[in-house]
């Protein structure tokens, strides 16, 4: 099992509706909004770290994501 944590930092007319998109999606397990240089939080769980890129490819997709970091926990 891999985690990571993915910031993303998103266009403020449309945070509160891309923030539900992508906290519903299969491979969150926790999502936070946050104040700072990032707008929210998304923890991810998968088998492998291709499942984490081919994630963060699909949000980077949705209106309203301007930038993401994606940080892979190390076991």
């Amino acid at each position: 099992m891999v985690r990571a944590i993915v910031l993303v930092d998103l266009t403020p007319n449309l945070t509160e509706n891309t923030f539900k998109k992508i906290a519903a999606m299969k491979e969150v397990s926790e999502s936070f909004q946050v104040y700072g240089e990032y707008d929210a939080v998304f923890v991810i769980k998968a088998q492998h770290t291709t499942e984490i890129q081919k994630f963060v490819k699909e949000i980077r997709k949705l209106p309203g994501i301007l930038r993401t970091v994606t940080v892979i926990e190390m076991i």
